[in-house]
């Protein structure tokens, strides 16, 4: 059961928020019941996240908190489609049953799910077929942080924030698309003569594939691969001995990491340990932005890169989007996954205003929501996220680099505060055989 708490960490891996009053057009429309969770006078959306979970505890209590705090904070700019927004949590505990669980009361109570952080979404039936008001299986809207399993990845009613990494597009299974951005930017600025491992979480077979084309990615553009490592939920410091040694023996320029906070500071502090020296690069994803990676990897943290598909809570004075999330979240967990969620709240509220926008407050139903969220593809949550088109579910090109320095995350690329590199060179696919 280990292996549930690496994933959490791996899976971890983007203007000013307009007023979300229905259009002037049909400004004196009274609202109605439309669909299920939509009412006279709320909208009702659902978060599911694991968060009570012993395995990994408060796991994506970042996401629940940015969905509630959002719910919150848009009621006070007049709330959506005329009507007060309510927000259902259920925890889905890291498992796959009260995660299906979830799934089905959410099908029957709410309009749609909103920052998904439900690791163990594997099944997609009861969210497929989720019928409507009317009775119809039009489905049950969903805008989720994580999508780990390819059938939730691929089901026609979810538009994740993160796209995952499969090109459904191709019929053969085999092509991936890996964001390359910093693997480019290392070999023009660090060095040209990168070489090195990666780190794969390997407990579960959907995980590995799902995480490989970042490292497949690095070795299109020019990194050379000196091995693979799999790394378990349960490995403490002493398991990175091999990796060290490894690194040791290849003299290896780069170590990459697709896991998590945890398993690259342990990796950080054995390599220290085993006087590991001709590393210039240690990468690892946004799933390293995190209070515990500082702590856990300590002095060791130092020269850590990270990538970074959001704008981070401290530039947060650069951009309004992210300044709202901070002020509304207050108390509550900030994190990436929360940032993420928050993200996936504007998306939320911009297919809704469309939809209003389109037909009236009273053409809110759960058929024109996906409709209007299937048309909406270049979105950037106000500035928040780096921009994709998310019901293509394709990889963003934009990315942005940060460096652990002083303790701290500092921007190293782009250099201007709230901004990404968006070459389109920075999404290369490449080739696996799956899972």
């Amino acid at each position: 059961m280990s292996h549930r708490r690496l994933i959490v960490g791996v899976v971890l891996a983007v203007g000013a928020v307009t007023i979300a009053h229905a259009p002037s057009a049909f400004a004196a429309e009274k609202p109605t019941a439309t669909d299920v969770g939509v009412t006279a006078t709320e909208l009702r959306i659902a978060v599911i996240a694991d968060v009570d979970t012993p395995l990994a505890p408060g796991a994506y209590a970042g996401a629940r908190d940015a969905v509630q705090a959002f719910g919150k904070y848009i009621n006070q700019q007049g709330g959506l489609a005329g009507r007060k927004v309510v927000v259902d949590y259920y925890d889905s505990k890291l498992s796959g049953d009260e995660t299906r669980n979830s799934i089905i009361k959410a099908c029957q109570n709410d309009f749609a799910v909103v920052g998904t952080g439900a690791l163990f979404l594997n099944n997609v039936d009861d969210m497929v077929a989720c019928a409507d008001a009317k009775g119809a299986k039009t489905g049950l809207p969903d805008v989720p942080v994580v999508t780990l399993w390819e059938q939730h990845q691929n089901s026609p009613v979810s538009f994740p924030i993160t796209a995952p990494s499969k090109l459904f597009s191709d019929p053969t299974g085999q092509s991936y698309q890996a964001r390359v951005g910093r693997f480019r930017w290392y070999l023009q600025h660090v060095s040209k003569d990168l070489h090195g491992i990666f780190l794969v979480g390997a407990d579960l077979p959907a995980l590995k594939t799902a995480t490989m084309p970042i490292w497949l990615g690095a070795q299109k553009v020019g990194i050379k691969s000196d091995g693979v490592f799999d790394v378990h939920g349960a490995d403490g410091q002493d398991k990175y001995l091999p990796m060290a040694t490894a690194m040791q023996s290849n003299g290896s320029t780069i170590e990459s990491s697709g896991v998590n906070d945890t398993s690259q500071a342990y990796m950080l502090k054995e390599a220290a340990v085993q006087g590991v020296t001709t590393v210039k690069v240690w990468d690892c994803t946004s799933a390293c932005y995190s209070k515990r990676f500082l702590e856990t990897a300590g002095a060791k943290a130092e020269g850590q890169y990270v990538d970074m598909p959001f704008v981070p809570v401290e530039e947060a004075k650069y951009n309004p989007a992210v300044k709202a999330y901070v002020k509304a979240v207050g108390s509550g967990i900030i994190d990436g996954n929360g940032e993420q969620a928050w993200g996936a709240a504007l998306f939320f509220r911009d297919a809704v205003n469309a939809v209003v926008k389109t037909g009236g407050v009273n053409s809110l139903t759960r058929a024109n929501f996906l409709t209007e969220a299937g048309k909406i593809h270049s979105f950037n949550a106000d500035g928040m996220l780096a921009t994709s088109d998310i019901p293509a579910k394709k990889a963003t090109p934009c990315t942005s680099l940060f460096q652990v320095k002083g303790g701290k995350f500092v921007r190293v690329f782009p250099k201007k505060p709230a901004t990404f590199d968006c070459n389109p060179k920075n999404v290369v696919t490449v080739k696996q055989s799956g899972s």
